[in-house]
């Protein structure tokens, strides 16, 4: 009997062990973005192996990578902060590609294309069109410092109002009385959507979680 409540305890601690683990590797995520993109030549035939060489700007920090048999690379979990793409293929100039924005919880795709020449020889691309997000069906916004201090807030001053800035956020509604609501906490429906929902946001990177049902 003992042995058998032993090895209940065991399995039900490793399992919120991991769940928890999962819980914090997800909710991580969420301020971590990735960058891709595929490599191909002027015909439009993609280039396998190619060097991959993506660094931040700001920071110098570096990480290498290639492309694989479908000309595609792939650099998940980066820090949100711009970057810089450089890509090198023997028979062809290395293309570097510049100001490359990477948002909290955002994919940024960069495709490049290589032309014929030396290693040696470097092709900077500017003046290209905005990367946008295709690869990736959800949408979201940042909402910087400046905003904060210098947009008019409703609510009485709560930070939770910008959110009515943001594509597809409907009017903002307190879900109780100001008795029951002393925090002054806000509903928000995103889309219309009418359903129960946990709405996460995170200031200044700590989180704030609050879940409704309309």
């Amino acid at each position: 009997m003992h042995k058998t409540v032993r090895k209940f305890l065991s399995v039900f601690a490793v399992t919120a062990l991991l769940a928890c683990t999962a819980v914090t590797r997800l909710d991580a995520q969420v301020l971590k973005g990735q960058i891709l993109g595929t490599i191909t030549d002027p015909s439009g035939a993609v280039i396998p192996g190619a060097s991959i060489t993506l660094m931040e700007t700001n920071t110098n920090v570096a990480r290498d990578g290639e492309t694989n048999e479908s000309g595609l690379y792939v650099f998940p979990n980066l820090d949100p902060g711009l970057y810089q793409v450089e890509v090198a293929s023997d028979g062809f100039s290395t293309s570097v590609r510049g100001g490359v924005d990477l948002q909290p919880n955002s994919t940024v795709r960069v495709d490049l294309e290589l032309t014929p020449g030396a290693v040696t020889e470097t092709v900077t691309v500017t003046g290209a069109p905005p990367v946008l997000q295709t690869d990736r069906a959800d949408t979201g916004v940042k909402i910087e410092t400046q905003q904060l201090k210098d947009l008019p807030l409703l609510f009485n001053r709560n930070y939770q109002g910008l959110l009515a800035t943001v594509p597809g956020v409907g009017r903002l509604t307190r879900p109780h009385s100001q008795f029951y609501n002393s925090q002054d906490s806000l509903a928000v429906r995103v889309n219309g959507q009418r359903v129960a929902s946990t709405t996460t946001s995170r200031l200044r990177g700590s989180r704030t979680r609050s879940t409704t049902a309309t």
